[in-house]
């Protein structure tokens, strides 16, 4: 065998394994490309659910549990063709089945009376409109779909905020605890003078007067509590009686 023929078998050899390596990274980098598609998919699905199942009911019109179920067949489509799983066509179609057939999620009404409710309601208002957003950047819906319910989901995150911020002044008051009423208002005035909107005007003059009744029943409470002892008082009596009581046997000691 000529020299020449068994370069030519060694070089063809060398080219046979680069393109088996880089078929084979091709291949590899395919897979993992695929992976990271179906796991971004399926957390965006699980977000969307999640927004729409955990939202209150008074911030989840008909029209938009009903887009956000049309944002969801949208994903499981994609993650379909991704995936060509039986269980996500499953999904599929029963997604479909319920828009086909008008059966949207509904929600009842929460009533944000705590921070913990008011700070979970905030944040799966937050979580669909990042929804919304990315929906729109990925031609789910179109623009002006995006528009509108972006505002709606902004209106609804300001409502939350005061709606926690009156409950819990609200349920101070009741208690007999004004001075918590007065920091859920000073909370509220301090969050619409930094939102700024003229929108909201209307609605930072009645925290102010709601502000001013509070601080009015706080100075009826200091006033009240003045004439009654309070347990401090109460301590300092007895240490300033035991101490009389202490000088007078030291004297009569004497």
């Amino acid at each position: 065998m000529s020299p020449l023929l068994i370069g030519g078998l060694l070089a063809g050899g060398l080219i046979i394994l680069v393109c088996i390596g880089f078929i084979s990274h091709s291949l590899e980098r395919s897979r993992l490309e695929k992976a990271r598609r179906a796991a971004e998919l399926n957390a965006r699905i699980k977000v969307c659910r999640q927004a729409a199942a955990g939202l209150p009911g008074q911030f989840l019109p008909a029209e938009l549990s009903t887009l956000m179920l049309q944002i969801e067949a949208g994903l499981l489509e994609r993650l379909q063709r991704v995936t060509k799983s039986t269980q996500v066509q499953q999904r599929l179609d029963q997604t479909r089945a319920e828009l086909a057939e008008g059966k949207v999620p509904s929600n009842p009404p929460v009533e944000l009376d705590s921070e913990a409710r008011g700070k979970e309601a905030r944040l799966q208002l937050e979580n669909l409109l990042k929804q919304l957003q990315q929906a729109e950047q990925d031609g789910l819906i179109d623009n002006a779909s995006l528009k509108q319910w972006g505002a709606h989901v902004r209106r609804s995150l300001v409502s939350a905020t005061l709606d926690t911020f009156n409950a819990t002044a609200k349920q101070g008051m009741r208690q007999g605890k004004p001075r918590i009423a007065k920091l859920q208002y000073e909370r509220a005035i301090a969050f619409l003078t930094k939102l700024n909107s003229p929108a909201l005007a209307q609605h930072l003059e009645q925290y102010k007067q709601l502000l001013k009744r509070a601080e009015a029943a706080v100075l009826a409470q200091n006033k009240a509590d003045e004439g009654q002892p309070s347990e401090l008082n109460d301590g300092l009596a007895q240490m300033e009686s035991a101490d009389q009581e202490w000088q007078k046997k030291a004297v009569y000691d004497d």
